[in-house]
């Protein structure tokens, strides 16, 4: 009777989690600018393979960027230029992960890192002339295993240096400040995740501290007052929060456990996470799986209220959200 009275409870648990979950709006309830846009990784044209597709802030209007190149491998973790023109983003058609670069359109794909080494998690600098990734550092072993460093490469391919240099953390997500000055990333130090910080030449490389064991997925504000990003909890909770630079003023936007929603843990992918702000710093989007279990969706939640808001409905991943404002040709 034991047993049973247990099981109940759970399946009764579980069923107001996703009933709680079902009940977060669509982002067309939003009143978000009609020229935003959220650029993002998808499984739509072809399943268990990434390809580039945009949406507007309502979640309508879909439309493709950048097509599957190399069949169960494909495109994925945009990034687009600070003036709207161009996408760099992780693609396998060079024979191994690369960093290439194309316009908003999709076409005149060309590639940017020329080392074997696999690299990922491109983004790009204010004026629009550096990318900063993470590329794998395997000292020579296999050029797809080892740790991961911060490096940053201007966009003709030339001064490719690796700015964060460390043999005991593997780096991955970097961004730059809005005024250059800093950059952030998250990094595996043993089997702790940390957010990082350090300056665009790589000097004054810190730990920005956070709770707990796992704080990963950084994205700076618009005005690089704040830091989002996840944190994952030791029940499995996986939550947006917001925290100034030197880790103060830390805030939980999603509250994922008093809300009733499942606790994500381990049901997506580390390399799928992501969060990545508006224009006008009012919303952070990001990925998780509340309506289905396993099935990656991008959701929206307000700084100032911590409102949520679905943005995609799929059965397949949808991730790696990136905001920008429509230029005059509607891309």
């Amino acid at each position: 009777m034991k047993n049973i009275s247990t099981m109940f409870v759970m399946i009764v648990c579980l069923v107001g989690a996703q009933a709680k979950a079902a009940d977060i709006p669509d982002a067309d309830t939003l009143n978000l600018p009609a020229d935003y846009r959220i650029l993002f990784s998808s499984e739509r044209s072809l399943a268990d393979t990434l390809s580039l597709f945009s949406v507007a802030a309502t979640g309508d209007d879909l439309k493709q960027h950048v097509k599957i190149a190399v069949n169960r491998r494909g495109e994925y973790e945009p990034s687009i230029s600070p003036d709207g023109a161009k996408i760099a983003f992780t693609t396998y058609r060079y024979g191994g992960w690369k960093i290439a670069i194309a316009d908003i359109d999709g076409r005149n794909v060309r590639r940017l890192t020329m080392d074997p080494q696999y690299a990922y998690d491109a983004s790009w600098s204010r004026d629009g002339k550096r990318i900063v990734y993470r590329r794998i550092v395997n000292k020579g072993g296999a050029y797809f295993r080892g740790s991961g460093d911060i490096y940053s490469i201007n966009i003709d391919g030339s001064n490719n240096i690796n700015l964060s240099k460390a043999d005991d953390e593997h780096a991955r997500n970097p961004a730059f400040s809005v005024d250059g000055k800093h950059i952030v990333y998250d990094a595996f130090v043993g089997d702790d995740l940390h957010i990082m910080l350090m300056g665009e030449d790589g000097s004054s490389k810190r730990r920005v501290p956070t709770d707990g064991k796992y704080a990963f997925a950084p994205s700076w504000s618009p005005d690089s007052k704040w830091i989002a990003h996840l944190r994952q909890d030791s029940e499995g909770f996986v939550d947006v929060w917001r925290m100034k630079p030197d880790g103060t003023a830390a805030e939980n936007l999603t509250k994922s456990a008093a809300r009733g929603y499942h606790a994500i843990g381990d049901h997506i992918q580390h390399w799928q996470y992501e969060t990545h702000w508006s224009p006008d710093g009012n919303w952070i989007a990001f990925t998780a799986d509340y309506a289905e279990k396993g099935n990656i969706d991008i959701y929206l939640v307000s700084v100032k209220s911590g409102e949520i808001a679905r943005l995609t409905h799929h059965n397949g991943v949808d991730t790696h959200p990136f905001w920008y404002q429509t230029r005059q040709n509607g891309n």
